[in-house]
């Protein structure tokens, strides 16, 4: 069973839509999307939830990129669980675009009010399934990620006040951001190398720790 269960995410793997949905948790995509978000809630007189959403998000943030520096310079996770650390795509996508979908749908009302966040938190579950389908992180790192995103996400709707009014233009550029995805272009922020540039430097090895030393 367990073969076949392998096998199951081997074949789904080499889907490229995985490709592309992992694409939405990434800092180059989501980095703009932030300073959009702030500007927005700023202007829509949502300053308490600006308050919250930006030390929030700035501390798990740290969190993920500590908890990979441990594994990467000195080797410190959680062999039994198979945890190098958090799941950076994850926290972003799960922190990030829950928010970005409740204001593109907030003039909406009743029994719709909470479709934004529903549509954000679909697309924050599957760019953590596209980590682990992809072989980029195992599930507890991923499951971490949402942990810390959903904690960053909820308490920043919590403070949200209803309806957002903001222009119309402001969606458009939002949606827009959504098509800068592309797996042929290379413009993306290399974070992962500015992460393994770092561990080495703090932790003066010359080559960084990997799963096959957990």
């Amino acid at each position: 069973m367990a073969a076949s269960f392998l096998q199951f995410f081997e074949a789904i793997s080499q889907i490229s839509i995985w490709q592309h949905v992992t694409r939405l948790g990434s800092a180059s995509l989501l980095f703009p999307i932030i300073t959009l978000t702030v500007v927005v809630l700023w202007r829509s007189n949502q300053q308490l939830a600006v308050r919250i959403f930006i030390p929030a998000l700035i501390t798990v943030i740290t969190m993920t990129l500590i908890s990979k520096i441990m594994f990467l310079g000195w080797g410190i996770g959680i062999a039994s669980i198979d945890f190098t650390g958090i799941s950076g795509h994850t926290v972003l996508a799960t922190a990030v675009l829950p928010i970005l979908c409740s204001w593109i749908i907030s003039p909406i009302h009743g029994r719709f009010r909470y479709l934004g966040e529903f549509i954000g938190l679909l697309l924050a579950l599957d760019v953590g399934l596209s980590r682990i389908i992809l072989g980029a992180h195992s599930s507890s790192e991923v499951f971490a990620g949402w942990i810390f995103g959903l904690i960053v996400c909820g308490i920043t709707l919590n403070a949200l006040k209803r309806p957002i009014q903001i222009p119309n233009y402001f969606r458009y550029i939002a949606f827009s951001f959504i098509f800068m995805i592309n797996l042929s272009t290379t413009n993306y922020l290399p974070t992962h190398d500015w992460e393994i540039k770092l561990a080495l430097m703090l932790s003066g090895h010359e080559v960084t720790f990997t799963r096959r030393h957990a």
